[in-house]
């Protein structure tokens, strides 16, 4: 399964919209041309409270292109998930994209994805269904569109639907689209029409590709699938976008954060003008999950810019905590720099009160913290911690509370601590996993400048 269906309904014709868009008409390009971060929000709602994008900006994550959607064209409708555009709950919706838009992020939508449909409809009744499809653009001042076709669809209607838009929206415009990762080797392709003639015949018009590395596509565990696009010789790496998934609920072929920073990394200097990372989809993106999924975009945006690989100051440092589960289970193995060395190479803690310090011997400028828990280290995601704080202290008595986590599902989780001076870092456990069982489990703590 890849980008994910909705059933929809949207009423075609918007002017009854009550949000005012920002002006379209010659906006010039100013997205970046590599290592973007881009990031696919389909999931506003999440168990009926509403999931802003805009965490992302309001914490300086790096993100460069936001794609909202699905869009689906219906034979008498346009649909954007379950209700119309401008129905009251979408209201804080465009208004937080377009302050994105006014901090330079760029927002386009998707088209298309899992629901078939709306690109054989523009390649056998373009003039019915196009006006639709540019209407939106217009009323909602989208810097781009994003075509997802997981159809079939004909050479000649692509390329009419590229010429059009450039037509209508000048090169300001940004035309991406989002191939299996297979479709930009000769491989496997869902779209029906070929990838290599399409960069050929109007490559001048399409910005990017966001190439779907998972669901059996590809993978970023290495560059292997990416290096094979660019060894052809007609794809740029600037044009060639790493698509992956940011949880591994969303799809097969979730890669580990670490790997994945480190496959990034090694991109970055094999390619200079490397493309950058677009990730399937925003509300559970790890390492935050729900509770802060704008960390995803500060990860990726860190790991392009060669920040990843920094020194873990609270590295072999004295670790102190509750009491342990078992002797070979102390706080020491929190901070060994090991998460791999079987169900003993944790902190566990059985106590009433459940709590892991460390003390990194003098005060330093810190700049994350970062938490592996149950399922970092192989056992079940059911024993992830779920709630806890994370506090800071210049002398081990006076502490700070910097983060504080009341639903979380990862097997890793980062919380930033930017401009905190701190000698010691405490984390405290208040639900120690998702369900019953009463024991922490802790991997690792790090502490990062």
């Amino acid at each position: 399964m890849l980008r994910k269906a909705m059933v929809f309904a949207v009423a075609a014709v918007f002017g009854a919209a009550s949000i005012s868009a920002p002006a379209f008409a010659g906006r010039s390009r100013t997205t970046a041309d590599s290592k973007r971060v881009v990031v696919y929000y389909q999931t506003q709602y999440l168990n009926g409270a509403y999931v802003s994008p805009k965490a992302m900006t309001d914490n300086v994550t790096g993100v460069t292109n936001v794609l909202v959607g699905a869009i689906h064209l219906d034979p008498t409708v346009v649909h954007l998930n379950d209700d119309p555009p401008e129905a009251a709950k979408f209201t804080q919706m465009w208004a937080d994209l377009h302050a994105m838009q006014a901090k330079g992020v760029k927002v386009s939508a998707f088209v298309g994805g899992a629901a078939q449909g709306s690109f054989q409809r523009l390649d056998t009744d373009f003039d019915t269904y196009y006006p639709r499809l540019k209407n939106l653009v217009t009323t909602y001042g989208l810097d781009g569109l994003d075509l997802d076709v997981e159809e079939s669809m004909s050479q000649a209607g692509i390329n009419r639907l590229i010429d059009q838009l450039t037509t209508d929206f000048g090169t300001g415009f940004i035309i991406t689209l989002a191939p299996v990762a297979t479709a930009l080797t000769g491989g496997g392709n869902l779209s029906g029409f070929n990838y290599e003639t399409l960069e050929r015949d109007r490559g001048a018009k399409i910005d990017w590709y966001n190439a779907q590395f998972y669901c059996g596509w590809g993978s970023m565990a290495n560059t292997t699938g990416y290096d094979n696009i660019i060894n052809r010789g007609l794809f740029t790496p600037s044009k060639v976008v790493a698509g992956v998934v940011t949880n591994s609920a969303n799809c097969g072929g979730y890669v580990a954060l670490p790997t994945l920073k480190s496959t990034l990394a090694s991109l970055v200097a094999k390619y200079p003008t490397f493309g950058g990372v677009d990730g399937w989809e925003y509300f559970n993106s790890d390492p935050g999950g729900t509770s802060a999924p704008w960390q995803w975009a500060r990860e990726m945006t860190s790991a392009m810019a060669g920040t990843t690989g920094t020194v873990n100051l609270a590295l072999n440092k004295p670790a102190t905590g509750s009491a342990s589960c078992a002797s070979t289970e102390g706080p020491a193995k929190a901070v060994n720099g090991s998460v791999s060395g079987g169900n003993a190479d944790k902190f566990c803690s059985l106590a009433a009160s459940k709590w892991l310090q460390v003390d990194l011997g003098s005060s330093v400028a810190l700049g994350s913290v970062e938490i592996s828990h149950a399922s970092a280290g192989g056992e079940s995601a059911s024993f992830n911690t779920r709630a806890f704080t994370v506090q800071t202290s210049t002398d081990g008595t006076t502490w700070t509370t910097r983060a504080t986590v009341t639903n979380n599902t990862s097997a890793v989780t980062t919380h930033s601590v930017a401009g905190v001076t701190a000698r010691y870092v405490r984390l405290s456990i208040t639900t120690p996993t998702q369900g019953t069982d009463p024991a922490a489990r802790i991997y690792e703590l790090k502490a990062f400048a």
